[in-house]
């Protein structure tokens, strides 16, 4: 799985990837691309340079995965370099149910 998110990483130019988690498990990663007027007249390749080495962004990625019960990383590509990486954490209340009560 680590291989193909780098593999996104390679190719993405602006966007984010979005590695979403369910109990402690990745279900879904998503690729959201951005693209400028001028980008489209004159494509450009993906992360370059801006990647480092691979090993040492699994480790990071696999970091913010770690205890991640429920939520997501995003994976935050600008210029062909990774400028960011966010956690979003949810926690699930049992005792808390919603306005249909079907919780959250």
């Amino acid at each position: 799985m680590l291989a193909g998110i780098i593999g996104l990483l390679k190719r993405t130019y602006h966007g984010q990837i979005i590695i979403i988690s369910q109990n402690y498990r990745v279900v879904q990663v998503e690729l959201k691309e951005n693209f400028n007027p001028e980008e489209l007249m004159a494509p450009s390749t993906g992360l370059l340079d801006g990647l480092g080495k691979p090993e040492q962004l699994q480790k990071k990625i696999v970091e913010a995965l770690t205890g991640l019960e429920f939520g997501q990383v995003i994976l935050v590509v600008k210029k062909g370099h990774l400028a960011q990486i966010e956690r979003l954490q949810k926690v699930r209340l049992s005792d808390v149910q919603g306005l249909g009560g079907d919780g959250i």
